[in-house]
């Protein structure tokens, strides 16, 4: 009889393991991003829902201008839907390296040498984004420096999961 009550208890002590450890983990949103600039640079952006529908997040990526024209970096944006415009990755400062701002500066020196890395992962509540930057290509011309490069185009794989 004790067993039967031990093989029992282990096996629902595995079936408890495997789904704390099987929901802990799951994938809201994932996906290949290929952001260009073309003739009218727009903000990409998208919804992630939570599967039962309670959490929602806006996750964007926007194109940062320089004053004299051309797109300089690129800001990865995770916003409550209450508050879109407040990033939960950070706020953003001029002249400070973030991890949720690829620059024009990281991806000509070689993003695999940036501080940040290639792969960023943020920690949001009980949850995760990461980004991965799989590549990018740049343009010259930024207003009057001809010489100055700007971002055309940034490939990102994008997940966010529940930790």
């Amino acid at each position: 009889m004790r067993r039967i009550a031990l093989r029992l208890s282990i096996t629902i002590l595995c079936l408890c393991v495997a789904f704390v450890s099987g929901t802990s983990s799951e994938v809201w949103f994932e996906k290949h991003v290929t952001w260009q600039a073309g003739k009218e640079p727009r903000v990409w952006e998208t919804r992630i829902s939570r599967p039962n529908g309670k959490e929602r997040y806006r996750l964007a990526l926007i194109p940062l201008w320089a004053v004299e024209g051309g797109i300089v970096g690129m800001e990865v944006l995770l916003a409550d839907p209450k508050n879109p415009s407040h990033n939960l990755l950070g706020e953003r400062q001029n002249d400070v390296p973030q991890p949720f701002v690829i620059t024009v500066e990281e991806l000509e020196a070689g993003i695999d040498k940036s501080q940040f890395g290639v792969a960023r992962l943020f920690s949001v509540g009980p949850s995760t984004l990461r980004i991965e930057i799989k590549g990018s290509r740049l343009g010259k011309g930024v207003g009057d420096c001809g010489d100055c490069s700007n971002i055309q185009e940034i490939a990102l794989d994008l997940t966010f999961r529940n930790r």
